[in-house]
């Protein structure tokens, strides 16, 4: 999509993961459209299983996508996207049927996902979309300092590429076209 080549950015067709549940007390053919994240997933499995939570759980992110499917809304959306090689982080969060993306240091994206599914307009430079994009960008920061995390990301990141002897070395050693499971002996894509 778009000339890019994997899920290295925040548009829908990456960011974008469909989920189907079943099971007792969730509603048959019920689609729900609710923007929710990776981070639901905890709380799901926690209440799915019935295991007890921990002390420490309710200071961790997430809804339960059972209350989702209930109809309980999370109160937010948030993404964060910060791979080894990025340029820069990119933060993204919905209001309403608005999608807000946030790149350190570089102008944002605003889009209207119902009007504008595939992403194409960006108004945040739109001047009757400037209120907007400052409150998004407002709502993001009291998630996330963007910048904080940006430098600790790179940082953690030359911190790490020093260990595996920098990155000469590292790109000098190939790419992997996958994930090896555990118990299975990384081969390099040749």
């Amino acid at each position: 999509a778009r000339g890019l080549w994997g899920k290295s950015t925040l548009y829908e067709d990456a960011a974008g993961v469909p989920l189907i549940m079943r099971g007792p007390n969730i509603p048959s053919g019920v689609v729900c459209a609710e923007p929710v994240t990776l981070v639901d997933v905890f709380p799901t499995v926690v209440e799915c299983v019935g295991a007890p939570r921990e002390a420490g759980d309710a200071e961790m992110p997430g809804t339960s996508l059972f209350d989702v499917v209930s109809g309980t809304k999370p109160a937010r959306a948030f993404s964060e996207y910060h791979a080894t090689g990025a340029e820069v982080g990119a933060f993204m969060i919905r209001k309403g049927t608005f999608k807000y993306v946030h790149y350190v240091g570089m102008p944002p994206q605003l889009f209207d996902l119902e009007n504008d599914p595939w992403e194409t307009r960006n108004l945040a430079d739109e001047s009757g979309y400037q209120g907007l994009v400052r409150d998004c960008e407002a709502d993001l920061r009291r998630i996330v300092d963007p910048d904080a995390v940006e430098e600790r990301a790179h940082r953690d990141q030359a911190r790490k590429a020093l260990a595996f002897g920098g990155r000469e070395a590292i790109l000098a050693g190939g790419s992997y076209g996958y994930s090896p499971v555990p118990g299975i002996t990384k081969t390099h894509d040749e």
